[in-house]
């Protein structure tokens, strides 16, 4: 069992880790960094990439549970990229069992308090639901919420 945490908003490691129980510890890897991605390939490391940790961290035999949850990912950030990477790759697909997306969508110009969203950069609802359905097609236990 382990725990790989990404978080952008910078703590104290002492403040951080006081709340975690002692037998959590040795099961948490706490990234204090923003998740960063760009274009895979081998010449193109990102020091701050979630998917290049899942594909060194996890095995098909794992049972992997993925959340999903960027805040302040205005024009999408790294999350959308995450998402239709898993869903568009075998490789990583085959490695998620099951995932939970906070997806911020367009939808008909309501504003969910997550800010101004472009319909063209998100999605839309529709494209929430597709992306769900690729994900499921592919054997993911996939679910989103607003």
């Amino acid at each position: 069992d382990d725990i790989y945490a990404f978080e952008a908003k910078a703590f104290s490691p002492q403040n951080w880790w006081a709340s975690v129980p002692l037998e959590m510890r040795a099961k948490i890897r706490f990234y204090n960094v923003p998740v960063q991605e760009g274009r895979l390939s081998a010449n193109n490391l990102q020091p701050n990439s979630f998917l290049q940790l899942l594909k060194v961290a996890a095995r098909q035999e794992d049972y992997v549970v993925v959340k999903v949850d960027i805040e302040g990912q205005l024009n999408g950030g790294p999350e959308l990229l995450i998402m239709r990477t898993i869903a568009e790759q075998p490789e990583f697909a085959s490695l998620i069992d099951e995932i939970f997306f906070e997806y911020h969508f367009w939808f008909d110009g309501i504003n969910f308090g997550w800010g101004h969203y472009k319909r063209a950069t998100m999605g839309t609802v529709d494209d929430a639901l597709k992306l769900m359905h690729t994900l499921r097609r592919h054997g993911i236990r996939s679910h989103f919420w607003i």
